[in-house]
């Protein structure tokens, strides 16, 4: 969908990329191998597990990080026009910003005795209150 909002060529599914002179390679697993789609940049592409091969930071790294000054960036920092991000021009806006709600303790059904009538209640709280079933 953003693809096509944005009108650039779009790939799924992609396990190994290569770009270069202004064009992307991706390889996708298909049934029965591998398929390799060129597409001219920029392009958007969906990526499968594989593409990338996670690195995990070790304890040293993370305590150092804690030491690191982060670095605060104003819209003309950036090159942006804050016009253009917040007035008639703006593609999208906001309409309402809230909490979502508070979630509710859940219902424990007592059923050591009558295992039957606890199940036929359960069924009856997914069918009316839950609306699951």
């Amino acid at each position: 969908m953003v693809a096509e909002l944005l009108d650039l060529p779009h790939i799924a599914g992609v396990t190994k990329v290569e770009y270069g002179d202004g064009t992307l390679t991706a390889h996708r697993e298909v049934e029965g191998g591998t398929e390799i789609v060129d597409a001219p940049l920029p392009c958007v592409f969906t990526a499968h597990k594989g593409l990338n091969e996670p690195r995990y930071p070790s304890l040293k790294g993370i305590m150092a990080s804690k030491r690191v000054p982060i670095q605060a960036f104003t819209l003309a920092d950036l090159g942006l026009d804050e016009a253009k991000l917040t007035g008639d021009e703006a593609r999208c806006r906001w309409r309402a910003l809230s909490l979502p709600p508070a979630k509710s303790g859940g219902t424990i059904i007592q059923g050591e005795e009558n295992p039957a009538a606890a199940a036929a209640e359960l069924a009856r709280l997914l069918r009316e209150q839950a609306k699951a079933i």
